[in-house]
């Protein structure tokens, strides 16, 4: 469902006063005389937006009607987001469990140390009637091998689980957001953060064209 509020850069709350001061100052702006030729289609489109919003918000039935759907659509959405949220929690523990059955699999099946024995066999001394030749002993050396054992650690799986818990984080960021959205105190705050930073509001305008 389309904003228009948003479109026209105002508060939900804003007065009619406001509404018809964005509109025209964002209709100055898109319109598509003053676009240069490789932009007009797409300031026609936003224009085409603007005066969409302008027709619904400047008129008092229809934009309450509007207001109605859009809060309703709002908490649609934040209901979606919870579940899926709770959602990607029970997955993360499901992974976490196997991955720990899968760590304790593999010590349990780690070989122990193996020794190589590696045996040189030397003649024995000859008899004393033969002339004397010199002995040879019987030389038997161990040589131990080194054993590698399977490590615990698992790149892949190391990757996968930062990037669920990555991803559950921003899940859990956007909830937040909406949440802090809908009460009035914040929801103003950040509308008159957005208003008296350019910087901030350019950014945020980028996102929308």
């Amino acid at each position: 469902m389309k904003n228009y509020y948003e479109i026209l850069e105002v508060d939900i709350h804003a007065s009619s006063e406001v509404i018809d001061k964005a509109f025209k100052v964002l209709a100055k702006k898109y319109h598509p005389d003053t676009q240069e030729d490789s932009k007009k289609e797409w300031a026609e489109e936003q224009f085409k937006m603007l005066n969409e919003a302008y027709e619904v918000l400047s008129d008092d039935t229809k934009r309450e009607e509007y207001t109605k759907e859009l809060e309703f659509d709002k908490d649609s959405t934040l209901n979606s987001l919870m579940l899926k949220n709770a959602d990607l929690e029970l997955q993360i523990e499901d992974l976490q469990a196997e991955l720990e059955t899968l760590r304790n699999s593999a010590n349990l099946h780690q070989a122990p140390p193996t020794f190589h024995a590696q045996t040189t066999y030397q003649p024995p001394k000859q008899p004393t009637y033969e002339p004397e030749i010199p002995s040879y002993s019987y030389r038997q050396t161990y040589t131990e091998q080194p054993v590698y054992y399977e490590s615990d650690y698992h790149p892949i799986k190391s990757k996968l689980k930062s990037f669920i818990a990555f991803l559950g984080t921003i899940f859990v960021l956007i909830i937040i957001f909406f949440l802090l959205w809908k009460i009035p105190y914040t929801h103003d705050l950040f509308v008159k953060f957005y208003e008296e930073n350019p910087i901030i509001r350019t950014i945020v305008n980028l996102f929308y064209q």
